[in-house]
């Protein structure tokens, strides 16, 4: 048996050989994915820690139930699926919604099937005025969200309960007034009031009926979390309808033509028939003076005779000398024969031969 001399060198259990290149390897791969895990363990810690802008809110939500609601600021919330964060509009932002038509109504057809021709609006629903006409509105909510909590619980039927409010509330407010008070199919007499401010009250009752409904609705714990803070509303008539209404003034425009012709033809008669009469007039006023003179003229002799005093036969004699020299004037020649005695004068007739001027 040997015996072996103990040195310092020799005591304790030998060394354990170097790892080799490979268990190297895999050492330094479990440390990556450590500090893989570690870092992705960190970041999904931190996934729902988020910043909340200005124009935004958030409602918080563990296992499907809302557990908080939170506006602008630094939001703090366990990662999913623990809690989930639904980013919503702040309540200062407008968001749209455009009511969607109601199922296509028989008679609300286009009027041409020409291209271009009048067509019903796509978002455009009928309703009854209250003077028995139909009117085609095409309505834009602009709303926002004020209960974030009831707004994700609802947000899934919001759409869908925003076009069933517009239309009860538009089928009430279009009864109350007429189809003149949201499309001009005639002038209006009314002192006063002009056309755009109908048209503001008539948006604004349907503002305040449809608010009132989803106040409504809130009292019955079925709020909907929004509020409408304006309607776009644009009325238009039913393509036929609207054709017809086109016509009128059309027609309108020919009839006042028409009146305005009859009327020019009938001043320029009238004017006519006026002057024929000043015509008439002046020219029977000028042969009654003319008429007038010559009586005047044929009975001078007679008034001159009647002025001058003396016996009756000396006035005849006088008017026969007076008569017979003017008688004896104009003619061309005069045979005078005494009945007493058979002697004849033949008084020669003037010698210029100027033919008597008849009277």
């Amino acid at each position: 048996m040997t015996d072996y001399a103990l040195t310092p060198e020799s005591e304790g259990p030998p060394p354990l050989p170097a790892p080799g290149p490979v268990l190297q390897s895999a050492a330094i791969g479990f440390r990556a994915v450590y500090i893989v895990t570690l870092l992705l363990g960190l970041l999904w810690l931190c996934s729902n820690v988020r910043i909340i802008s200005a124009d935004s809110q958030a409602v918080v939500m563990r296992f499907g139930r809302i557990v908080q609601t939170h506006h602008a600021g630094l939001l703090l919330a366990w990662p999913r699926p623990f809690e989930q964060v639904r980013m919503l509009p702040g309540p200062d932002r407008q968001l749209s919604h455009p009511v969607a038509a109601l199922r296509p109504v028989g008679g609300i057809e286009p009027a041409s099937n020409e291209p271009g021709g009048d067509t019903t609006p796509p978002t455009a629903s009928p309703y009854l005025t209250g003077d028995g006409s139909v009117v085609l509105l095409d309505a834009t909510l602009i709303y926002r969200i004020t209960d974030p909590a009831a707004y994700v619980l609802s947000q899934d039927h919001v759409s869908a309960a925003l076009d069933r409010l517009f239309r009860a509330s538009a089928i009430g407010v279009a009864a109350g007034w007429s189809l003149n008070d949201f499309v001009v199919t005639q002038e209006t007499n009314t002192p006063g009031q002009s056309i755009s401010s109908l048209r503001g009250e008539v948006r604004d009752q349907l503002l305040s009926r449809m608010n009132a409904r989803l106040n409504q609705l809130s009292a019955e714990g079925a709020s909907l979390g929004v509020e409408v803070d304006r309607i776009d509303l644009t009325a238009s008539l039913p393509p036929r309808a609207k054709l017809a209404f086109d016509q009128v003034p059309v027609a309108q425009q020919k009839a006042d033509e028409d009146i305005a012709s009859a009327n020019t033809a009938a001043e320029r008669r009238r004017q006519g028939a006026q002057r024929e009469a000043d015509r008439s007039i002046t020219t029977a006023q000028a042969t009654a003076i003319e008429a007038s003179a010559d009586a005047n003229v044929d009975t001078s002799n007679i008034v001159a005779i009647e002025k001058t005093r003396g016996s009756r036969e000396a006035l005849a004699q006088q008017a026969y000398r007076d008569g017979v020299g003017q008688i004896l004037r104009k003619a061309g020649s005069v045979i005078t024969v005494d009945p007493k005695s058979g002697a004849r004068f033949i008084i020669p007739a003037p010698q210029n031969n100027t033919p008597p001027t008849p009277k």
